[in-house]
């Protein structure tokens, strides 16, 4: 990636913290180095939902968000550390930290950064590493992939097509 595209990349990720109250924004940016710290190499993939008023950074080993290894979610009220193969995750998580029911997808809310520091976490965080096989190289530096202006693309798209009844010409007869 070019200086300036990473430049760009950072400026636009700075402005999406900037949207959150300072204190959260600064929780948000510390969880960031850490994770950076702890997966070294892999791709920073972002993304903005507005609906939920989401900021989401994805550490993958590829360009797509959704093979990321976890991700940070900011969110007004609240940060979550999300795990990719979390469902999978569950048998090495006998403290019982990760949240949710989908398919794949766990969480543990974080409250305070010391949380993301609790050995309970680093063992998580290790275990999500191992099941994904990937080989964190500490001399390797990750990019910054801004997929939140594709997002609003794709909205703007979608809003422009014109509404379908979903009903046939047969059925209007």
């Amino acid at each position: 990636m070019s200086e300036e595209r990473a430049t760009n990349a950072e400026t636009l990720l700075a402005s999406y913290f900037a949207q959150y109250e300072p204190a959260k924004a600064e929780f948000g940016k510390a969880l960031r180095a850490k994770l950076r710290d702890r997966l070294p190499g892999l791709f920073e993939v972002v993304y903005v939902y507005a609906t939920q008023n989401a900021l989401v950074i994805s550490y993958s080993p590829t360009e797509n968000g959704y093979e990321g290894l976890c991700s940070i979610g900011l969110y007004p009220r609240s940060v979550k550390l999300f795990f990719g193969q979390g469902a999978l995750l569950s048998k090495s998580d006998p403290d019982k930290l990760l949240q949710g029911r989908g398919k794949t997808v766990r969480h543990v809310v974080l409250n305070s950064l010391a949380d993301f520091d609790r050995a309970e976490i680093r063992a998580l965080m290790a275990a999500a590493v191992k099941l994904a096989k990937v080989r964190l190289d500490a001399t390797a530096r990750g990019s910054v992939i801004i997929k939140a202006e594709a997002q609003k693309r794709r909205a703007a798209k979608k809003a422009a097509r014109p509404a379908s009844t979903g009903r046939t010409a047969k059925a209007r007869r």
